[in-house]
């Protein structure tokens, strides 16, 4: 055992494992409230003379001083903009930001050589567990819509895609261990998506295919068996969207077709009506405001004079923009703008800095993935900036990075960072 492992006190270890599996595992059979749950084993595994330790013997990673960076940037913007202590409050909605950094350090010393294959097994589980979620709601109780009242129907649907894809991480990862259990993680996690009612995560999961095979295809040393599965997921695929529509699940495959007659130009309906007129909306608030934006809660209110006054009504409802980058925009400018692209990126670009160790295709994978899918989650919603994807994304990353890596010897850690440094770009 290593030594940093070895003066890790057992709390502070059971703490960082309850993070990763409550991240994984377990978030649709919790619901939201398990966003506070592994808040509260952070804080465990951070707010100990332990974390200090932890801090010599991290590795460096840019990834620490860029959260912090975004954090102090949208402070910044929330201030100059604000008129009371409320609007200033709501710079805690990226308190994550700040609590994942030491908790990088903590989930280092706990790094293990099967990281990879773990992740991928949590992330079948937590599908698993959406999917019995889906199945309970849907065939016991009748509901037309998965996640109600234990989470939000969006957030279920983009956890459970996300989490489907995740599970693909243990078929990456090296070893001789078995990897056609993974492949149920997409199909789990799709036909979940289907089953819930909500159009918007749907859309990610061509994207994740695509991302997905791309891996398969550069990493295989035989590229035809990977070109066949790629065919028969794809019929696969196929056969789900036949069937949708008579198991009483076509509505979320209408996202496809709303997507292409907003880019036609043709016909919608209303919903996607109201949010094209937020996003009109957002940008003329952004333009009138474009360095700062009008603070985090008064996005809303700073569309009303640019939409449609037929629509107007129907913006007092709203809490966002149903879109990551236009609510930033709006909610902060030029500031959370650039924050907005830095964010979305971060995962890879936070990887990429990590050692070439055994398990770094699996962390590309991991990154890639939750990039791509935030990417496509968030052109219909917003997620970063809410609690649930905010600790969830950011959490999440620092497990990519911390998680799952090979153990270094403590000798070769921060204090003995040259190393690793060889073998960091």
């Amino acid at each position: 055992m290593p030594a940093a492992v070895a003066t890790m006190p057992r709390y502070v270890r059971w703490a960082v494992w309850a993070v990763v599996v409550l991240l994984f595992a377990l978030p649709c059979v919790i619901g939201r409230n398990v966003t506070y749950l592994i808040m509260l084993a952070g804080l465990v595994a951070i707010l100990t003379p332990s974390v200090l330790m932890a801090r010599q013997l991290a590795s460096r990673n840019p990834v620490d001083l860029t959260l912090t960076g975004v954090f102090v940037a949208l402070a910044l913007a929330f201030a100059i903009t604000a008129e009371d202590a409320r609007d200033l409050s709501y710079i805690l909605n990226f308190s994550p930001l700040l609590l994942a950094v030491p908790l990088r350090w903590q989930l280092e010393r706990v790094a293990r050589i099967d990281g990879a294959v773990l992740i991928g097994w949590l992330s079948l589980a937590g599908t698993i567990g959406a999917a019995g979620l889906a199945i309970v709601q849907i065939g016991v109780f009748g509901q037309s819509r998965v996640g109600q009242p234990y989470m939000n129907t969006f957030h279920y649907a983009n956890t459970t895609m996300l989490l489907g894809f995740l599970t693909l991480g243990g078929w990456f990862a090296p070893g001789t261990h078995r990897r056609w259990p993974f492949l149920l993680g997409p199909v789990i996690g799709i036909a979940a998506v289907l089953a819930s009612g909500t159009r918007g995560a749907i859309l990610a999961a061509p994207v994740l295919v695509l991302v997905a095979f791309a891996f398969a295809l550069v990493t295989a040393r035989r590229k035809q068996p990977i070109v066949l599965a790629g065919i028969a997921g794809i019929v696969l695929l196929g056969l789900l969207a036949l069937a949708a529509p008579y198991l009483g699940f076509g509505r979320t495959l209408e996202a496809f077709s709303a997507s292409s007659k907003v880019l036609s130009g043709g016909e919608v309906d209303s919903n996607i009506t109201e949010r094209l007129q937020m996003w009109i909306g957002g940008w003329g608030a952004f333009l009138a405001s474009p360095w700062v934006g009008h603070g985090w809660g008064d996005m809303v209110p700073a569309t009303y004079a640019f939409v449609d006054p037929a629509y107007l009504q129907k913006m007092y409802g709203f809490r966002h923009l149903h879109s990551g980058l236009i609510s930033f925009a709006a909610g902060a400018g030029m500031v959370g703008v650039i924050s907005f692209i830095v964010l979305s990126v971060l995962p890879v670009v936070a990887v990429l800095y990590t050692p070439r160790d055994s398990q770094f295709v699996s962390r590309l994978y991991l990154a890639v993935t939750m990039c791509a899918a935030y990417a496509v989650f968030q052109l219909t919603f917003l997620l970063i900036g809410f609690d649930f994807h905010t600790v969830q994304y950011t959490y999440m990353t620092m497990v990519f990075v911390a998680f799952v890596r090979d153990p270094v010897p403590a000798t070769q850690s921060a204090v003995g960072n040259s190393a690793v440094g060889s073998e960091t770009t």
